[in-house]
């Protein structure tokens, strides 16, 4: 084998190697993107399972608040009533039956406003659970999109690789068809 035929096959072979340990380096990166893709998926997801943990806590302070309020609003109720009652007043019509039922009407008022407010927070709670869901898909697509990216560029770079391989044989007459041919000014 003459040296020039050697060195083509040896530029032939390099030009292949690199266009592997191309598409191999693209092929790891594309895998790690994807790993990061899910591990950030994975922290936004926890978000959804911290968001349900304060719904729960949320709903339980509600119902507390309003226990307290109905307990209070019984003791309040009482005083009245053993106060008209001490003071020689019929409680069951006049003034301290009003006042009687404006105490309840206040009691309902408070308890239907705090159900509100912890419907509305529950809402944004729900809307916020959406939310991380949305994102964590979004990263799990992006990072799939950016490997997909990589690994074909990897390919890309292999296909070239082979193609300036047997350009470089077909030039310098390794493959055994007519006479060598030239690139440029220099001949191969």
């Amino acid at each position: 084998m003459d040296p020039l035929t050697a060195l083509a096959i040896g530029q032939a072979g390099l030009s292949l190697l690199g266009g592997i340990n191309q598409k191999n380096a693209a092929d790891r990166a594309a895998a790690a993107q994807q790993r990061i893709g899910e591990f950030n998926a994975q922290i936004i997801e926890r978000d959804v399972n911290l968001l349900e943990n304060q719904r729960t806590i949320i709903n339980n302070n509600a119902l507390i608040s309003n226990t307290r309020k109905r307990t209070q609003f019984r003791k309040v109720q009482g005083e009245v009533v053993a106060n008209f009652a001490y003071a020689g007043i019929d409680i069951a019509v006049g003034t301290p039956m009003a006042v009687l039922r404006e105490n309840a009407r206040e009691l309902e008022y408070e308890i239907t406003v705090d159900k509100f407010n912890n419907y509305v927070t529950n809402m944004q709670i729900n809307d916020a659970q959406e939310d991380a869901k949305l994102t964590a898909q979004m990263s799990r697509m992006e990072a799939g999109a950016g490997a997909a990216a990589m690994r074909a560029q990897g390919k890309a770079s292999l296909i070239s690789s082979f193609g300036q391989a047997a350009k470089v044989g077909y030039n310098s007459n390794i493959f055994g068809s007519g006479t060598a041919q030239t690139t440029g000014s220099t001949s191969i």
